[in-house]
């Protein structure tokens, strides 16, 4: 599973910057997306009764997640804004799979954006908040 897992986080590290780039032009690369689902319905599978998770996979994931969710935030055609909401709900989907159900339904828990932490916090930068949450888990 180890060499399997390294092939995985190999072509993760590639789809994501085949995603991301576009994002920030406003548009779904939709073959990476495609192979990205792909990736992740593989990783439900392998990691299905796995305890720990290796940090890096959890790093691509939520940073492809959060890039995804932070530019739909600056859409304003409502036809571009469907798709990426279309996009930015399977992955969520797909991420609780992998991470386990209970991720999702903690009722006295709010699911909260980049831009939700950026106006509570005062932050201006997008990166900031990632590095934060990124230190959380060093």
């Amino acid at each position: 599973m180890d060499k399997r897992m390294d092939q995985i986080i190999a072509s993760l590290n590639t789809i994501s910057l085949e995603i991301v780039v576009p994002l920030r032009k406003k548009v779904i690369n939709k073959a990476a997306f495609s192979e990205l689902f792909e990736l992740m319905n593989e990783l439900q599978k392998i990691l299905y009764n796995e305890k720990f998770i290796q940090k890096e996979l959890v790093e691509i994931l939520f940073h492809v997640y959060t890039q995804l969710d932070m530019q739909a935030n600056y859409i304003r055609t409502e036809e571009v804004k469907k798709e990426f909401t279309a996009y930015l709900t399977k992955m969520r989907s797909k991420m609780r799979e992998i991470f386990g159900k209970n991720v999702q339904q903690n009722a006295n828990m709010k699911e909260t954006s980049v831009k939700d932490i950026m106006e509570s916090s005062g932050i201006t930068n997008p990166q900031e908040v990632i590095d934060g949450l990124k230190k959380l888990y060093d």
